[in-house]
């Protein structure tokens, strides 16, 4: 399918969403205040850039970027090594807790502590990981570069986790954020972090 055409399915999708939801990106722990958006624009996407809000603005900044292959071969070409294992959830949500929550919200609704000081506002992570753009490498890359190129005050992660704990967080995402602390310990056999058995509250991405 021409790239142009996938755009436009996704601008569909990003204009479903309300002008006041919240945004693509936060950070985790960030205190800089709002940030001006590049003075780039995608070709052929002003029309709808003039009428967005900063919130809609970035994430078409951001999607179209990825879209039109914008983006670095190490992220487009990573490969999820981790998957979505209970392991890999288990871990995968104390990162979460740690890194993203306190921004992102506990449910990824986007209403954490320091949430309602950002503009743009976090990303509702709930509602985007389900998203046709939101593959592994887009998240991949998104947590990675954080959002600075794109006026969000979303910090960069590639120094501060290793790519396996960022696959870690991206199968908390899809896992639903669960509530890990509540969960029933096993009655027999190791705890959950400790077993690579794969969670059926997954879905498969190929």
């Amino acid at each position: 399918m021409p790239r142009m055409l996938i755009f436009v399915v996704l601008f569909g999708l990003v204009g479903a969403i309300p002008l006041g939801s919240r945004g693509e990106d936060a950070p985790a722990g960030a205190k800089d205040g709002p940030q001006t958006l590049p003075n780039v624009r995608p070709p052929g996407l002003d029309w709808g850039m003039s009428n967005a809000d900063p919130d809609q603005r970035q994430r078409m900044l951001r999607f179209s970027t990825f879209v039109n292959g914008e983006v670095p071969d190490k992220y487009m070409k990573a490969e999820n090594t981790v998957g979505y294992t209970v392991r890999a959830i288990a871990e995968g949500g104390t990162l979460y807790a740690t890194h993203c929550r306190q921004c992102h919200g506990t449910l990824g609704l986007g209403n954490g502590d320091l949430a309602y000081a950002l503009k743009p506002s976090p990303a509702l992570l709930a509602y985007l990981v389900d998203q046709p753009v939101a593959v592994d490498q887009y998240l991949l890359w998104s947590i990675s570069e954080g959002g600075k190129p794109f006026g969000t005050a979303m910090p960069s992660f590639k120094d501060r986790l290793s790519r396996e704990q960022i696959f870690q967080i991206v199968a908390y995402l899809r896992a639903g954020f669960p509530d890990l602390e509540d969960e029933p310990a096993p009655k027999t056999g190791p705890g959950a972090a400790e077993t690579d058995e794969p969670d059926d509250r997954t879905h498969d991405i190929e």
